[in-house]
């Protein structure tokens, strides 16, 4: 993409913040409503070309690091953090019934003694 074009259109859309990396070889990526997901492509893509470099970004309204970028792909996918969050329910789940049946033993043992 030319460097002035893509000035111009990131000033007609008030992202002046990115004006200084406008600069050599340029690729733009457009993510939509999930830039993990962009962000997830473009890491793997680097990992495994070695190229591109990412210099900058745009992350709801704000300039963002290349470090930034980098942690927004390593980030698993909701699908995958839900998951998680669900394992971790149940493992608390199962520790609470592991408490409650041993209080449950611990009263029936406490009413045999009296």
């Amino acid at each position: 993409m030319k460097n002035t074009l893509a000035q111009r259109a990131l000033a007609a859309n008030k992202i002046g913040a990115l004006d200084e990396h406008l600069a050599g070889n340029t690729g733009i990526v457009f993510a939509g409503a999930d830039p993990m997901a962009a962000a997830k492509v473009v890491g793997e893509f680097a990992k495994e070309h070695e190229k591109p470099t990412v210099r900058a970004g745009w992350v709801d309204g704000q300039a963002v690091t290349p470090a930034h970028i980098k942690r927004l792909g390593l980030i698993p996918s909701r699908d995958v953090l839900l998951s998680q969050l669900l394992g971790s329910f149940n493992g608390v789940l199962y520790q609470l019934v592991g408490v409650l049946d041993a209080l449950r033993e611990q009263r029936q043992q406490a009413g045999q003694a009296e």
